[in-house]
């Protein structure tokens, strides 16, 4: 199976004769840009990071974050995005069997079965099968459903998508739990997302990631962001209640779910986004999600685009 994913605005912009910068990319499920001022403003104050080395143990990134979310610093690592630890996590624990619900991201199969992981795929619902270890997502990265039967341990809860108020739940005996900062604070081209496991598992994660696994920038940057996450949290339920609102207004159905994102399909002809430069994310690589649409939440001044390229 291909890996796909949303973001792929250069190569919409290819197919659309246009700039990326054209794009209005609501494909990711990534809450709107922080003020750009302001951001560019702690960018410039903390551009002499990028002359030295990161921190080897995240600092101060580690550090505030642990208080944060109500854990001990030794049992949590920052890394490179979440998707860095997916990348290693199978060869670090070893398991031989992974139990995964489907439909989901492709880059958990693909990392598992590198490493030789036999993936026991199941349905959003019903049993788990059985299997060395289960991975979670809650929310579910397509829907934004929230997962009722995680099931037994040992095995990774994925909460990328999870309002951060919800992410304090602190260590999870048998869990790993794994987490996106790019999601939450819009900052995905920076790359940076956590891992909080028991002193032992966190030990053993750190061993199979490289010796600076995150950068000095996104480093001390996060400290600076941590402060506003309520406020990133009320941002990203304002607007998905407005979305369903704007979709619900143009007769679409809407997937029930709590993400920063909507999932919906028309009850009618389908809009010509791509006369409008705006990119969603489809799902024609599963067949139970063919005709649902994610939508991420627009920027301010792109709400009437959007709302436009909706009205037939």
């Amino acid at each position: 199976m291909p890996v796909t994913h949303g973001g792929n605005r250069r190569t919409a912009a290819r197919a659309w004769g246009c700039e990326p910068a054209d794009i209005l990319d609501l494909s990711t499920g990534v809450p709107p840009e922080p003020e750009l001022e302001r951001l560019a403003g702690r960018l410039a104050k903390l551009a002499p990071t990028v002359s030295s080395y990161p921190d080897p143990a995240g600092e101060p990134a580690r550090s505030c974050l642990a208080k944060t979310l109500r854990v001990a610093p030794e049992c949590l690592v920052v890394a490179s995005g979440a998707q860095a630890l997916v990348e290693v996590i199978f060869q670090a624990f070893g398991w031989k069997s992974l139990a995964l619900r489907e439909p989901g991201y492709a880059e958990v199969r693909r990392c598992a079965e590198r490493s030789g992981v036999h993936v026991r795929g199941c349905a959003m619902t019903g049993d788990w099968p059985e299997a060395d270890a289960r991975w979670v997502i809650d929310p579910h990265g397509f829907t934004g459903q929230r997962t009722s039967n995680r099931g037994e341990a040992p095995g990774v809860l994925d909460e990328s998508y999870a309002p951060f108020d919800q992410r304090t739940g602190g260590v999870l005996p048998g869990w790993i739990r794994i987490g996106s900062l790019t999601k939450c604070f819009s900052i995905p081209g920076l790359r940076l997302g956590y891992a909080v496991a028991s002193l032992a598992e966190i030990e053993t994660l750190c061993e199979w990631l490289p010796p600076w696994p995150a950068s000095s920038l996104a480093l001390h940057l996060l400290p600076e962001l941590l402060p506003d996450w309520t406020l990133r949290d009320e941002q990203s339920a304002r607007g998905r209640k407005q979305l369903e609102e704007l979709l619900a207004r143009q007769g679409w159905e809407i997937w029930p779910g709590e993400a920063s994102f909507v999932l919906a399909r028309p009850r009618g002809k389908l809009p010509d986004f791509a006369s409008h430069r705006i990119l969603v994310r489809t799902f024609e690589e599963w067949p139970e999600l063919r005709g649902w649409m994610r939508f991420g939440i627009p920027p301010r001044h792109d709400w009437t685009r959007l709302e436009a390229a909706l009205c037939l």
